[in-house]
């Protein structure tokens, strides 16, 4: 559960950092973003959203290259003993931060196992989805709310997915602020991007019917963002919860400057 010190860094060489919001189902959109990393620092090369079942993300993920690491909010591996989110809430509770236990029969009942879909197509394609392994091409379960706290250093989760759209808004604009800071000072040549432009449009401007597309978008990032911070500095900023076989959580938590 706590950060390994000799596990600096799960890998050398990756390419490119993918975020991916999944939809509880197909018929919802899911977000997605696309970072690559080259000699200037991480470039960026996509946002949006679209519907998409696991197994066509799966698929998606698999055009990006070689060298992936994908930061992915759905329970990719889930079975009846996963303790993830109970490990999570003893560690985090008491910040608003909490998850529901994904076990297989809560996510058949309600008919929302895509994330598993989407686990079980990328083992397939021979895709790693163990937090700390270095293989070139894996996907990593991260969960949003955490890494807004554990990561962009908020006080509390922030409530921007449910109620009045109204009272949204002000959750929405410190999401937003967190993660333009955090790539102020991370990966500050993202900040003349399209990316950068979406963090600094202000959240007013946003129609009615577009609220859920920008939660989803910033989910998305945040994923991305989260899938770069585990890969630069491995186990000194990350917390797993849970484990490989029964199902995880990775969390990427800050690092103190040297």
């Amino acid at each position: 559960m706590v950060p390994r010190p000799e596990d600096h860094r799960y890998a050398s060489e990756v390419t490119v950092f993918a975020g991916v919001d999944l939809a509880w189902s197909g018929r919802n959109p899911t977000g997605l973003c696309v970072l690559r990393h080259g000699a200037a620092g991480l470039h960026f090369e996509s946002l949006g959203c679209a519907r998409l079942t696991g197994v066509e993300v799966a698929a998606w993920l698999d055009t990006l290259g070689p060298e992936v690491i994908a930061g992915i909010d759905a329970p990719l591996l889930v079975s009846p003993t996963r303790s993830a989110e109970a490990e999570l809430a003893r560690v985090y509770g008491s910040r608003g931060v909490y998850a529901y236990a994904a076990r297989p029969d809560f996510l058949e009942r309600r008919g929302i196992a895509e994330g598993p879909r989407l686990g079980h197509a990328l083992l397939a394609s021979g895709w790693s989805l163990d937090p700390r392994s270095g293989d070139d091409r894996r996907a990593i379960e991260v969960f949003p709310h955490a890494a807004i706290v554990a990561l962009f250093g908020a006080v509390r989760a922030l409530r921007y997915k449910k109620g009045p759209v109204a009272s949204r808004m002000e959750p929405l604009r410190e999401y937003q602020r967190l993660i333009l800071t955090h790539v102020r000072s991370e990966a500050p040549e993202l900040l003349a991007s399209p990316l950068g432009d979406f963090l600094r449009e202000p959240v007013e401007r946003v129609s009615v019917r577009s609220v859920k597309d920008t939660e989803d978008r910033l989910d998305a990032i945040t994923c991305a963002l989260s899938a770069h911070h585990i890969w630069r500095h491995g186990g000194l900023g990350t917390m797993v919860f849970g484990d490989g076989s029964s199902g995880y959580i990775a969390v990427p938590v800050a690092v103190a400057p040297p």
